[in-house]
């Protein structure tokens, strides 16, 4: 059975270095969800495939307020920018495992990290 649980936002730091540590080099795609009634889903500028996992980050408010993604081998090739995140959720798979992050942004946007392994 899948699970969902919130990260609370005083973790948000620690959690985010933790996964990206754990994740670092793993194929990460992106979605973004938009919150009005007709939904509208689409790719960021990554292949579907994925991308090498660099880093994730949060700047808390006093530093920007942000949720930073970032993608390559050695060096960034792409960067994701989350604004003013409020929410953010690790979502698991049957078997415990880590398999997508969804932040949630002020306007109730939401950008969805899958992990491809």
């Amino acid at each position: 059975m899948n699970e969902r649980r919130q990260i609370d936002q005083a973790n948000w730091s620690d959690y985010l270095g933790e996964v990206a540590r754990e994740r670092r080099g793993w194929l990460v795609a992106v979605e973004v969800v938009g919150p009005n009634e007709v939904l509208t889903k689409r790719e960021i500028d990554l292949p579907a495939m994925g991308l090498p996992l660099l880093a994730l980050e949060y700047e808390p408010a006093t530093k920007g307020n942000a949720f930073i993604l970032s993608v390559g081998e050695e060096t960034v090739d792409y960067e994701h920018l989350v604004d003013a995140p409020v929410e953010l959720v690790e979502n698991l798979d049957a078997g415990g495992r880590l398999s997508s992050l969804e932040i949630l942004d002020r306007n109730g946007v939401c950008t969805r990290l899958n992990f491809i392994d």
